[in-house]
């Protein structure tokens, strides 16, 4: 028994040493290995699904006058943008260059909303002689739901637009630049739609 101990012991000893000291230097690489980033691809790009390029904030001030009431409220909202890659196409491709052109549909509003912390309700005043006829919930709901629309509309500017695909462009190629291609991105002709 002392014996099976001792040789148990013995070669861990030596494997320890041959893990260490010898195995280091064991030349494996006799053939090179030759890594390349093959680029981009459709599946790539698909699989990033939303890229949201811009947040935009918008303040404003809703007056509304109906259901026998009258109010002002402070509106605070906020808006994402971004582009949907999942519809990107590589019109262009020089593996040899490793250059590359994209074609990606124009930023959209993603999502908006009335941010309901920030906002306030500036004064609601009873326009009707009856107290019966006012109906201040009925008018801050209609406000609000316009509220929601000004947001989204305000959001998706010309303005913004174009901030957006400035930052979309500049996201794709410094991801694509840091493994060795250089993407330039075209657009695809505006639809008009917003989701």
């Amino acid at each position: 028994m002392r014996l099976i101990f001792v040789i148990v012991i013995v070669i861990a000893v030596v494997m320890t040493a041959f893990l260490f000291y010898v195995y280091p230097r064991i030349n494996f690489a006799s053939v090179p290995v030759h890594i390349q980033s093959q680029g981009p691809t459709v599946e790539r790009l698909q699989r990033l699904s939303q890229l949201v390029t811009l947040q935009v904030m918008v303040a404003d001030v809703l007056v509304g006058e109906g259901e026998g009431s009258r109010g002002s409220w402070l509106i605070k909202g906020d808006a994402l943008l971004g582009t949907d890659l999942a519809k990107a196409q590589i019109v262009d491709r020089d593996d040899a260059a490793r250059r590359a052109t994209l074609l990606l549909p124009s930023p959209v509003v993603l999502h908006s909303r009335v941010d309901h912390q920030r906002t306030r309700t500036w004064e609601v005043r009873r326009m009707a002689w009856m107290p019966w006829n006012a109906d201040q919930d009925r008018l801050r709901d209609a406000v609000m739901l316009q509220a929601q629309e000004l947001v989204a509309h305000v959001a998706g500017s010309h303005e913004n637009i174009r901030q957006s695909k400035s930052n979309t462009e500049t996201t794709i190629k410094t991801l694509y630049n840091e493994v060795g291609w250089q993407v330039s991105v075209q657009w695809a002709p505006d639809t008009g739609s917003q989701p």
